[in-house]
């Protein structure tokens, strides 16, 4: 069975959400830029809630790239 490094996963999973999070705004700043003034306001709603994803989503990313300096599981193994 391959072991796989934790700190590289959180790495990758953290790569994802801030990926995610600029396509998220990209989206956000398309849909204003592309609305007509009948659904403008509408599209202003939908922009906010796509930023306020992103947010989230960086704020996570940011939380565990602080917790990502404990060691990786097989070291915790040995210090056991």
């Amino acid at each position: 069975m391959t072991s796989y490094d934790s700190i590289s996963f959180i790495a990758g999973k953290d790569a994802g959400a801030r990926t995610s999070a600029c396509l998220a705004r990209f989206a956000a700043f398309q849909l204003v830029e592309d609305s007509h003034w009948w659904n403008r306001w509408r599209h202003r709603l939908m922009a906010k809630a796509l930023v306020s994803c992103a947010e989230d989503l960086e704020s996570a990313a940011d939380e565990s790239a602080g917790s990502s300096s404990r060691p990786s599981a097989p070291e915790r193994l040995r210090e056991a």
